[in-house]
């Protein structure tokens, strides 16, 4: 920065401040954000500091290019896309509305009225009404109630039955004030329970201020503070606000930095988030698009992270353990996991653990450490899979503080118990045994005291009548999660698909591929692959050099590209078949999981269902051990529920929070090192305050007015790309539906019609219109314009469509009836597969046209690759209008079938140079067949709703009448060879120790033989 300032300076800019005027501005501007950077003390005693997310979470309020997109009601009615239109934020138990949305607020009338659940409103038909819920149905605020009868005579209101109903929420006129204003309520006896109360207790707090609920997303895991490869472990937590659209949600923009820590884990600091959420903790806001200020509160939503961070999410004991799986019961030892029962219980979710089990577990394994046996502690950790880090800090301590009393009262002779040293009880066994227990048990009860009142910086700020003061509690002595309201941890840490899929099931089948294949196979593999083609796929080039020479070393992306075109290339004896089946199931369920909107929900997860099914039961006959020893196999049964839960699992992937991890090194990097926690937490939200206020947000001044940074501040920040780039923001500007892009200048080749088309063939020019002509109006009124070529178009679906590029359009100039006898009819008549030869424009500004030639598809898909099967259309080409061009897709040139051969020659480019060596690539023939790609994950949901059913509708790999017997049978193999396995390790192990003593043995004689003899006592004299 002084160096910046100094170069200003050289350069003649005027009133360029100083270096210490500049860090005086900027400590002002922070102190005025207030956003507090906090040291904290775990219940280990572990040092951190955090910025608490309230803190961030305000900034959204007040920032105009955020709070325009929060939006607080469930969603019902409409796709499933965000995480509001999850099963979570729609439940009606007591407890999932008492974290919900409890206020919904007339903004178009005035005065603004304040209508909250389980109150008492009136609509404007006269009817009374108590609101359960606020939803948004078709992006319209509804509400969700019971109808209430008025007994006018004696002013008794009544529930009138439990059904819901639903109306629109601009019907509320009167809430409760305006009613109790008119005429005095009472409830009769019949009413229900929860009409006790006429007013919610948080229209108090509220003070006539808007009451939100804010949702959060939080990430935690092991990071290394160091760009280099020296791995320097910090764990760290992150934040997002999910009131957001998923749209923002993936930018670093919106990634808030709560704490790191070198010493403190994740369980600790994240009784941060505890402390700062929940339903009765309230926070102040400025709302910038109210002008007012608000309260809100903050709700943990979900826990997204890597399998390993969410077991000690779940205080589970891992994936290595005997009950392997965080949020079901399944498992048992190798030898009983074989059984058939329970071999068949690792194909679907198992029964369902709960937050009350794992304390109950936990508690009673606390409570068990007092006796100082550590076995038996292991016993129960590997018998129910429950093992709480925080608890196991404090489990270690018991038992050797166990054991020392233990010694001190009964071992030793000298502090030996008064009771022990009676000599009637030296003579009776059993009186002594039961004194022994006694005092066991004595011991025990003290340090279940004693451990009550740690940690004691903790226990001394309690109150004095606080019931914590007599009972273990969250966050001191087991998991905070497993307290939190609102928060069921076993079931919000849902299956992550980075870490479940990408990096699980794609890398095993990638390990279990390539690992026969020699050199010869490698090359072969990496020219197929680069002949792939990835037009709608929204991927780079594939480096296919780099995948086969560091095959064991990819990470996600390298696996996305892999699984979306890697089955095309596998023929001529790469793999097995039930390999190439193993890469078919795996694409046809990585495409479906990358769904970003879910409109049939029920069809959804039985299309799901099939697929995982198909995955895992290809994995049982290649490997029957797999699914046992890989628990990333196993989660992916619970994505049914977790995507019914969430959303569609885009939604929690953690991609963007491994991004944003670049930013925390850097701050790392820039650390002194002495207190890295305390220097990145204050250097994050110095750009949270910077980051804020360049943005346009509000913030309170020391004189207490709200403002904001000036127009030129703020017209910086919406101009200046690189700014946004570097604060992580990306302004979407969708180019319009139907527009196009003309080629550089040098390539427009202004022609006419006939000469722009002639390499097509005979191509009768547009009409007019081509949207609404008949073809019949043909050349007359365009025989003089002169056409440029376009470098591409803009489709429905804002996809950006090349020549070249495989599209669905609407075909407005249809081929004749007889020639559709190949194609089969797809969910709309009118549209059509094609692949765009030319985008021509006129240069007069008319109305630009795509030429596409259609393709027909097969009525059965492909059986060696389950695709459909495209094959040229033998009408002549359709001119149709940008704007009636739907979306992209990718296809693959049926290389197998067509016999491409991958021996040409292909010159090696190195520093964008020509060099004279060469590589074999494929060489295409002229044979247009092509197989629709249902492996890609851009607009797989698109093209599943425009291909029949019949193409799509996945099947069971195994029939699933006979699944259950196929699993049995294989578990009856793996029973044997895994018996005679362990007996052979047995026998092994055995003959090692047998050879480790005769070895030891030998040492000895060896050292016996060779050792001095001892020499006799010396004489001396004569």
């Amino acid at each position: 920065m002084k160096v910046f300032i100094w170069a200003l300076k050289e350069c003649g800019a005027l009133n360029v401040p100083t270096f210490t005027n500049l860090r005086a501005q900027q400590a002002r501007l922070t102190k005025e954000m207030n956003i507090q950077t906090t040291h904290h003390v775990s219940a280990q005693s572990n040092h951190f500091y955090a910025n608490c997310p309230s803190e961030t979470t305000r900034l959204d309020f007040a920032n105009p290019l955020v709070r325009p997109h929060m939006s607080f009601l469930p969603r019902v009615g409409a796709p499933v896309s965000e995480f509001y239109d999850g099963g979570k934020c729609l439940e009606l138990d007591e407890k999932a509305l008492d974290c919900g949305q409890l206020m919904w607020m007339d903004k178009e009338n005035a005065p603004r009225r304040h209508f909250y659940i389980r109150e008492l409103a009136r609509l404007r038909d006269g009817r009374f009404v108590i609101p359960v819920r606020f939803v948004q149905d078709k992006n319209v605020d509804c509400l969700d109630g019971y109808l209430v009868v008025h007994y006018a005579a004696t002013d008794i209101f009544v529930v009138r039955d439990h059904a819901l109903i639903r109306v629109e929420a601009k019907e509320l006129q009167d809430n409760v004030v305006d009613i109790e204003r008119e005429t005095e309520i009472r409830i009769n006896d019949s009413a229900p329970s929860w009409v006790a109360k006429n007013r919610h207790p948080v229209r108090a707090i509220a003070a006539q201020r808007p009451a939100y609920t804010v949702r959060l997303m939080s990430w935690s895991d092991d990071v290394s503070g160091n760009k280099s490869k020296q791995y320097n472990a910090h764990t760290n937590v992150y934040t997002a606000n999910i009131n957001l659209p998923h749209d923002k949600l993936k930018q670093e923009y919106f990634v808030r930095f709560c704490s790191t820590s070198q010493h403190a884990s994740s369980s600790e600091q994240l009784e941060i988030l505890a402390k700062d959420t929940g339903p009765d903790r309230w926070h102040t806001a400025y709302d910038c698009a109210l002008h007012e200020e608000v309260l809100f509160r903050l709700i943990p939503h979900v826990f997204p992270a890597d399998n390993p961070q969410q077991s000690e999410h779940t205080s589970h004991i891992g994936g290595n353990g005997n009950k392997p799986c965080r949020a079901c019961r399944i498992g048992g030892t190798a030898e009983e996991r074989e059984q058939e029962e329970q071999y068949e219980t690792f194909f679907q979710p198992g029964r369902l653990r709960s937050a009350e089990y794992t304390v109950n577990e936990i508690k009673s394994q606390l409570w068990i450490a007092g006796l100082g046996v550590q076995d038996t502690i292991d016993l129960m950790q590997s018998h129910t899979g429950v093992k709480d880090k925080t608890a196991q800090y404090w489990i270690d301590i018991l038992i050797k503080k166990a054991r020392a009393m233990q010694q001190e009262r009964i071992t030793s002779k000298t502090t030996m118990d008064p009771r022990l040293k009676d000599r009637r009880i030296s003579r009776d066994p059993q009186a002594k045994q039961d004194i022994k227990a006694t005092i066991m048990n004595e011991i025990q009860h003290e340090l279940h005291e004693w451990l009550v009142q740690q940690p004691p910086h903790h226990y001394d700020s309690l109150p004095l009548d606080s019931p914590e003061r007599h009972a273990l509690r969250p966050g001191d002595h087991y998991n905070v999660l497993l307290g939190l309201p609102g928060v069921e941890i076993h079931l919000d840490t849902p299956c992550e698909i980075l870490h479940t899929f990408l990096l699980g099931q794609d890398k095993y089948l990638w390990h279990t591929t390539n690992s026969p294949w020699d050199k010869r196979s490698d090359e072969l593999f990496a020219s197929r692959l680069r002949g792939s083609s990835v037009d709608g796929l929204s991927l780079p080039p594939i480096r296919a050099d780099y995948l086969l020479k560091y095959k064991n070393s990819l990470v996600g992306k390298h696996f996305k590209a892999l699984q979306q075109v890697g089955a095309f290339h596998l023929y001529g004896g790469l793999c097995p078949d039930i390999v190439r089946d193993l890469w078919k199931a795996t694409g046809e369920l990585g495409a479906v999981l990358w769904f970003s909107k879910i409109r049939d929900m029920d069809q959804y997860t039985a299309d799901l269902e099939i697929l995982i099914a198909n995955v895992l039961d290809i994995w049982a006959i290649i490997d029957p051990n797999r699914i046992l020893t890989k628990n990333k196999l196993h989660i992916l049964t619970h994505l049914i529920a977790n995507i019914r839960r969430f959303g569609p699992a885009i939604l929690y992937s953690t991609e963007i929070f491994e991004c944003w991890n670049a930013i925390f090194r850097f701050c790392s990097i820039l650390s002194n090192h002495q207190a890295p926690s305390r220097d990145i937490a204050v250097t994050l939200a110095d750009m949270e305050r910077f980051k804020h206020q360049v943005s346009g947000g509000w913030w309170r001044n020391s004189t207490g007015e709200y403002i904001r940074a000036g127009d030129s501040v703020r017209a910086f920040f919406k101009e200046n790309v690189t700014l946004q780039h570097r604060l992580g923001w990306v302004e979407h500007v969708s180019l319009p539906e139907g527009s196009v892009r003309l080629e550089a200048q040098a390539k427009r080749c202004p022609s006419s019609w006939a000469d722009a088309t002639q390499s097509l063939g005979e191509v009768q020019p547009p009409p007019s219109s081509i949207s609404h002509a008949p073809p019949a109006s043909a050349a007359a009124t365009n025989s003089g314009t002169q056409w440029q070529h376009c470098k591409y178009l803009i489709s429905q679906s804002t996809d950006v469509c090349k020549p070249e590029s495989w599209v669905f359009f609407k075909a407005i100039r249809l081929p004749q009836p007889e020639t559709l006898k190949t194609c089969v009819a797809l969910q709309h008549s009118s549209v059509m597969a094609g692949r765009i030869s030319k985008i021509l424009s006129p240069i007069d500004g008319g109305e630009a046209v795509a030429i596409i030639k259609p393709f027909d598809i097969a009525d059965k898909c492909d059986e060696y690759l389950n695709m459909p099967v495209l094959t040229p259309h033998d009408g002549p080409v359709c001119l149709v209008a940008p704007k009636d061009v739907l979306f992209i897709f990718n296809a693959q040139h049926d290389c197998r079938v067509c016999g491409c051969s991958a021996t040409a020659p292909e010159a090696i480019i190195q520093e964008r140079l020509v060099t004279a060596r060469t590589r074999s690539a494929v060489k295409h023939t002229d044979k247009p067949r092509y197989l629709l790609n249902m492996h890609a994950l851009h607009n797989g949901d698109l093209i599943r709703e425009t291909l029949p059913r019949n193409l799509t509708e996945p099947k069971y790999y195994i029939a699933r009448a006979y699944r259950q017997a196929k699993h049995s049978q294989i578990a009856r193999g793996l029973h044997l060879t895994g018996t005679l396995r362990r007996k052979q390790a047995a026998a092994k192990a055995a003959e090692t120790r047998a050879r480790n003593k005769e070895a030891r043995a030998r040492a000895d004689a060896a050292t016996a033989h060779c050792a001095p003899e001892k020499e006799g006592p010396r004489v001396t004299g004569s």
